[in-house]
């Protein structure tokens, strides 16, 4: 059963879930600030087995920007479609800007903030994480 959907900035690709997002969270390191152009990214960590994308391989660009670490972007437009890494082959990061209508989502919390932009405050009671990880199970 397909939970959400979306698809890029240009509409190259689209993308769906089925099941229910994984652990989902803001992140404020210097990289998600970069790559999205905000505060933070949001972002859910779901099993690959769950994400169908839809459009031409060919097109998508992958940015190693850590030895095993990759982004993939849709070459056409930028748009970030996820991430993933050699570590944790069974499983991927989806970027929630690109999913269309209402998510049924809960945050978990705001991690590397001991990163967080100055400009930028954080007023909600989301726990907050100076580093990556939430629980033990997080990669």
């Amino acid at each position: 059963m397909t939970v959400a959907s979306g698809q890029c900035f240009c509409g190259m690709f689209r993308f769906a879930i089925s099941g229910s997002f994984g652990e989902v969270r803001y992140c404020h390191c210097n990289q998600c600030r970069r790559k999205t152009g905000t505060a933070f990214s949001a972002n859910a960590k779901i099993r690959k087995d769950q994400w169908k994308l839809e459009g031409p391989k060919d097109q998508i660009s992958e940015f190693e920007h850590k030895p095993g670490l990759y982004n993939a972007f849709c070459s056409q437009c930028g748009s970030a479609l996820y991430a993933r890494s050699d570590h944790d082959p069974d499983d991927i990061r989806v970027r929630l800007g690109g999913f269309d209508g209402l998510l049924d989502v809960a945050i978990t919390g705001h991690v590397r903030t001991a990163w967080k932009a100055n400009w930028y405050s954080i007023d909600d009671k989301i726990p907050q994480f100076d580093e990556a990880f939430i629980s033990k199970d997080d990669t």
